[in-house]
């Protein structure tokens, strides 16, 4: 991955950069912000950069045999760190490199891949991914041996953040004192939920949303649309790129989050109980990653309505498909129930990520939507 690929986020590269030029690169780096950024896709170009044979004044060479072992994500001295679970028959704790060759295809084929996106491509269904203490015993023997070619052992750690408690215990001694010449780059996006003690021994460096102009002209480039497309995927990006190509994909899984939640509203107002109860069967059975998708959407399309209520109309960022529901739907979101449906979904999405019940959780939100939907807006005083 060179610099100049990444879409976008040109201050962040200058940093990184900067800091190889001037030989001030960090033993530990943690690259934070929101989904679709590019932190991975960064921290994979810094460690090129590390290794490349020829380095230029602003990118790796791209040419050399570091460089096109990157191309290919081989080099014998990059180790990823990944969440992931067991799979099929598998009985031991799975580690990264059970999952080499899927990273690989994954990650090539998209280096802004969301976490949903790995689990499906590893056939998750309702299982969530980790990273356990076996994962931290072998990258600790990895980094333990002397580079193989280039001057650094590196390590990514694609969301540390999925690291269990006796993991990240185990991981914070190789954080604190690493082998020398041993380079590791975290890419987060909940620094909130990484130990403590690893966070205060990483330098960080925010990589804030993508600036609407350069993810419009990344799309411009990587797809061929309609440019009324393009827009309107700018538009609901959010500064992600990955938000941006999944709206202009429209595929199948946001299709199906806008039926689902449109198809709650609908049945909530009529006060439906036995089809709401029938939602609740078909959306318990999609597996978990989906249901936690299902709340992202609909606490973005609330917002939306809300806005949309206020008549902050440059505000909203939504397809022409969500306009048209809006348009009916946003006098019922206002100021006496948008907080707290807010909290309700939010309260699911927790509920959901702590493995309880789908069934109990979603049907304890659908009678609170009932509720919050029955009220009417308060008054202007």
């Amino acid at each position: 991955m060179l610099f100049k690929e990444i879409i976008g986020q040109q201050e962040v590269k200058e940093k990184l950069l900067k800091l190889v030029r001037d030989d001030r690169t960090p033993h530990a780096l943690m690259l934070f912000g929101p989904e679709g950024t590019g932190k991975l896709a960064l921290a994979v170009a810094m460690a090129q950069y590390l290794a490349c044979n020829n380095r230029l004044e602003d990118d790796s060479c791209g040419v050399c045999p570091s460089c096109i072992k990157f191309g290919k994500l081989v080099h014998p001295d990059l180790h990823f760190v990944v969440p992931v679970m067991k799979t099929g028959s598998m009985s031991a704790p799975p580690v990264s490199d059970d999952y080499a060759e899927a990273w690989r295809a994954a990650l090539l084929a998209d280096f802004y891949l969301t976490e949903s996106h790995w689990y499906d491509s590893l056939g998750a269904e309702n299982k969530q991914g980790i990273i356990n203490v076996k994962e931290s015993e072998t990258i600790i023997r990895k980094l333990g041996f002397k580079p193989y070619e280039s001057d650094y052992r590196m390590v990514v750690i694609w969301l540390p953040e999925k690291m269990n408690q006796p993991a990240a215990n185990k991981l914070l001694k190789l954080v604190e004192e690493p082998p020398e010449k041993t380079v590791i780059l975290m890419a987060s996006e909940y620094t909130d939920k990484i130990l403590p003690t690893i966070l205060s021994r990483t330098q960080l460096l925010h990589v804030p949303p993508i600036a609407e102009a350069d993810i419009r002209e990344g799309l411009m480039q990587l797809e061929q649309a309609d440019p009324q497309m393009i827009e309107d995927a700018v538009l609901r990006s959010n500064g992600s790129i990955s938000k941006a190509l999944q709206t202009l994909h429209q595929d199948e899984v946001e299709a199906q989050h806008f039926d689902l939640f449109t198809e709650l509203m609908r049945l909530s107002y009529a006060r439906d109980i036995i089809q709401i109860n029938g939602w609740v069967e078909r959306v318990a059975g999609i597996g978990r990653e989906r249901q936690k998708q299902l709340i992202d959407y609909s606490l973005r399309l609330l917002r939306e309505n809300f806005m949309l209520h206020l008549e902050h109309d440059t505000l909203n960022y939504m397809s022409a498909k969500e306009s048209d529901f809006s348009s009916r739907f946003s006098p019922f979101i206002h100021n006496g129930n948008v907080h707290a449906l807010a909290e309700a979904f939010t309260l699911a999405g927790n509920h959901i990520e702590a493995n309880g019940n789908p069934r109990i959780i979603l049907m304890d939100l659908s009678i609170g939507v009932i509720r919050l939907l029955m009220q009417e807006a308060p008054v202007a005083g």
